[in-house]
């Protein structure tokens, strides 16, 4: 089995409790990507989850992989890929993270469908804190709001992660 680097989490708890060392190597299995780890961010939901105060809400098995962002490049792709070859840079936010597989690794397997090309004009760290950030806000604006064209908005926090991709979306819809 080949292994890899990766931030594990033991036991709920402080900072103190993640642990840099060995894991296994994640292989990229039918319709999946195998990301090298380039940049990752650190989400609210990271830390929450870490300290223990999520684990009734989704509990992760111990021990587990943090992380909800990533960008990397694609190391390797599995059967039935086809927007994706090796060599491409993308970001994602893969639905692994809910089962302990997150991105805190050198490698991480994402569903095709979770990964996009990352944008030229920008390098891995930025693109490590797009996904979580700016899907929380298309959900927000979109999905629970129904934001539409001509409406009025009031954005509290524009400065963050989150309202700082609000106010762009809103202003893209036309709000």
């Amino acid at each position: 089995m080949e292994t890899m680097k990766a931030v594990q989490v033991h036991n709920y708890g402080e900072p103190e409790v993640l642990r840099f060392e060995e894991a296994p190597r994640p292989t990229a299995g039918s319709g999946e990507l195998l990301i090298r780890v380039h940049a990752v961010s650190v989400n609210a939901i990271d830390w929450k989850a870490r300290a223990g105060h999520l684990k009734d809400v989704f509990p992760l098995p111990l021990p587990y992989i943090p992380g909800w962002d990533v960008s990397g490049v694609v190391e390797a792709v599995g059967s039935g890929v086809s927007k994706f070859k090796k060599g491409d840079e993308v970001y994602a936010r893969p639905d692994g993270a809910r089962n302990g597989k997150g991105t805190y690794a050198e490698y991480v397997v994402v569903k095709e469908t979770e990964a996009a090309l990352k944008p030229k004009s920008i390098d891995h760290v930025h693109a490590a804190a797009i996904p979580v950030v700016a899907l929380t806000a298309w959900q927000a604006l979109f999905d629970t709001a129904a934001l539409s064209k001509g409406q009025r908005i009031l954005i509290h926090g524009a400065a963050g992660g989150v309202g700082s991709f609000a106010v762009q979306l809103a202003k893209w819809k036309g709000a």
